[in-house]
């Protein structure tokens, strides 16, 4: 038998990469690519330096239109440029090449900054770091001896180079630990800081690239912690007049949260977030005064008051983590022992579980009464206020500087965003959002933050009085403002349970714009959604406007007020099982926390005297019904959260069943 004939699969193939592109359909698109693209992108491959340099230049420009980038990039400009601009022996070329890059990557998506990341640009990138940093510290020939337009160069590269990191850290999480893992990027980008010849645009670049490389990245922060050097030098800026001493209170914030540095939990006593506020509040009141001093060079005021907004909000959102950190430090469920006072525990799941005529029997049953601080305890199961310890000593700094010195001014700057229309609005409100869900975490009932909780109540009522009511007094069209301010007042009203006070019958405004949202598919769910990451069920403004109602009516809220959105949230729940799953559960929570304690005000007068336990008694078949029609594989936290409520509905029942009984028999 002959021997097979090798196979060379390559030998008569087309090479795929030099294959040429097709001309678009489209004829203005391929006018564009005949009359601009193609001949720009012949020159930057021809021999004449002079030619690839001008065609570089071209490039840069003609990126900033998207017609022309699409078809550039169609034209595979990233081949070419690794291929050769990058490695061309004009400094002049290669700089605008990397400046190509750059371009590229900030006006493209981060997908396209993963394919740079998988066509091994670390590499490239990590090259010429390290020739930018051979040139600055040359002795036979120091960078600051050189002619203008040569240090012109390399400065344009280096902005390049970390406008570049920046875009690739803004990607995936594999993108950002490769990035962090290059071994001299930290020496180079402290380096650009302390060298007192880098333009302070340049420096602008490295000290925002440090706020994405620092963000959730542990190595990264330990790394500048163990470095003292480093670390003082973001302190040093930070403490400085200039507009950077907001971007180095970014940088250092996420430092403090990678390294998890709160107030009374820092190897360096005063290092956490309180010492960045007022910071943050002083540039936030320069810059709303149009960056007064001249200290905005390189950024306008608007962009120097939204980032000290955010940084203030990402330190609002940490503090929170912080306490929920604190407050899981419970020993862990190893189910109930044989105590007699479990007794009543089980016989209440029993109940959830029996027919009617069993419930009916149950209660008949005096075997195992339980006692009021069994009802305490079930309730505590069902409403979320179990026991739980002085989560917020250890954070008072930072929350009494939120409070006190950050608000205030954020309010201010708010309501006259809201009034002007002013673009910073959102972040504004955004931000007093974050504070004002922090401050609802905190339990204030020990005693010990009254100061801060006298100071936030006047906070949250001039956020309601000047910001809210604003709002719900233009009757604005805008639905993404309205769901702002519904989340902000859902916020603020919880944090202060019950004691806003709300003028020109406001509360009928929000079950108004609930029934304006059915409309809305705002973080509503979509009926073609495939998947829980498609859409947020619980933003939707509808939960919005619910959570608003049923914290304007928690005690010490008057009975009137009480009864109007009790009722409101009765007959919200009758509309199962046909109601979003979402408003169900949300309903379902509010009414729980509401009515969750007999002493209160409205409990005889509106949840029996209204009967409300007859109409959940009628709701819970049909909240059973809602909760087993949500596919579990697509939607799988609204369905665990529905199970949940549906659960919470029994309990809750029996609880007011039980807790009713016991009130009889003390009569």
């Amino acid at each position: 038998m002959g021997k097979s004939k090798p196979r060379v699969r390559a030998k008569n193939r087309a090479d795929p990469v030099s294959k040429p592109t097709k001309p678009p359909a489209d004829p203005e698109l391929a006018a564009i690519r005949e009359q601009r693209i193609l001949p720009v992108l012949q020159d930057l491959q021809c021999s004449d330096s002079k030619k690839r340099s001008a065609a570089a230049r071209a490039i840069v420009n003609l990126i900033e239109d998207i017609k022309s980038r699409k078809l550039l990039l169609r034209e595979q400009i990233v081949r070419i440029l690794f291929e050769q601009t990058l490695t061309d022996s004009d400094l002049e070329t290669r700089t605008d090449g990397w400046g190509i890059l750059r371009n590229l990557a900030l006006e493209e998506e981060a997908d396209f900054c993963v394919h740079l990341y998988r066509q091994d640009v670390l590499t490239a990138i990590s090259g010429v770091i390290n020739t930018i940093i051979q040139t600055i510290a040359s002795k036979d020939a120091p960078l600051t001896k050189q002619n203008k337009p040569q240090q012109q160069l390399v400065w344009n590269m280096a902005t390049s180079i970390v406008s570049l990191v920046s875009s690739l850290c803004e990607t995936q999480e594999e993108v950002v630990e490769a990035v962090s893992r290059m071994p001299t990027l930290l020496d180079f980008l402290f380096g650009l800081l302390t060298l007192e010849s880098t333009p302070d645009a340049l420096r602008h670049e490295v000290l925002f690239c440090m706020i994405a490389l620092t963000e959730d990245n542990k190595p990264v922060a330990q790394q500048i912690v163990d470095s003292s050097d480093e670390f003082k030098t973001l302190i040093s800026i930070k403490d400085s007049d200039r507009y950077e001493s907001v971007t180095a209170c970014g940088i250092l914030h996420n430092i403090f949260a990678a390294m998890q540095w709160f107030d009374h939990n820092t190897p360096l006593e005063g290092t956490s977030d309180a010492m960045l506020i007022p910071i943050l509040t002083k540039n936030m009141e320069q810059a709303s005064s149009n960056g007064a001093n001249g200290h905005f060079q390189h950024s306008s005021p608007d962009q120097v008051l939204q980032l000290a907004l955010e940084i203030t909000a990402s330190i609002a959102t940490s503090l929170q983590e912080a306490l929920e950190h604190g407050s899981r430090n419970e020993k862990e469920f190893e189910g109930f022992e044989d105590d007699p006072t479990t007794d009543g525990i089980e016989e209440m799941d029993a109940d959830i579980e029996a027919p009617e005529e069993e419930e009916e029997a149950a209660d008949e049953d005096e075997d195992h009464e339980m006692t009021q601080e069994e009802i305490d305890a079930d309730m505590a199961l069902v409403t979320g206020n179990g026991p739980s310890g002085d989560e917020s000593s250890d954070e008072e700094l930072t929350l009494d500087n939120l409070i006190r010195i950050a608000a205030p001014k954020i309010i201010a700057i708010t309501r006259q965003a809201i009034s002007s229309d002013h673009a910073i609005k959102s972040h504004a409100l955004a931000t007093l959002n974050n504070i004002a869900w922090t401050v609802s975490a905190i339990d204030f009932s020990t005693g010990h933050l009254e100061k801060i909780r006298r100071s936030w109540v006047s906070s949250a009522q001039s956020i309601w009085n000047d910001i809210v009511s604003s709002v719900l007094a233009s009757n604005t069209a805008d639905v993404e403002l309205a769901s702002s301010i519904t989340s902000l007042a859902w916020a603020v009203s919880r944090s202060v349970k019950g004691t806003i006070q709300i003028e020109n019958e406001e509360h009928r405004k929000f079950m108004a714009l609930y029934h304006a949202s059915k409309g809305l598919s705002l973080g509503e769910t979509p009926r073609d959604a495939k998947t829980e990451d498609d859409v947020d069920a619980f933003q939707g403004l509808g939960v919005k406007c619910i959570g608003v109602l049923g914290s304007l009516a928690l005690d010490p809220s008057p009975v009137e007020l009480n009864r109007e959105i009790g009722v409101f949230l009765i007959t919200v729940l009758s509309g199962l099982p046909n109601l979003p799953p979402a408003d169900a559960v949300e309903a379902l929570n509010q009414i729980f926390d509401i009515y969750a304690d007999k002493s209160y005000s409205f409990d005889e007068l509106v949840f029996w005297g209204d009967n409300f336990y007859k109409h959940l008694e009628e709701i819970q078949p049909k909240a059973k019904k809602m909760s087993k029609a949500i596919d579990k594989r697509k939607f799988g936290e609204l369905r665990a959260r529905a199970d949940e409520a549906v659960l919470n509905l029994g309990r809750f029942l029996v609880y007011k069943r039980k807790e009713k009984k016991a009130k009889k028999e003390v009569d």
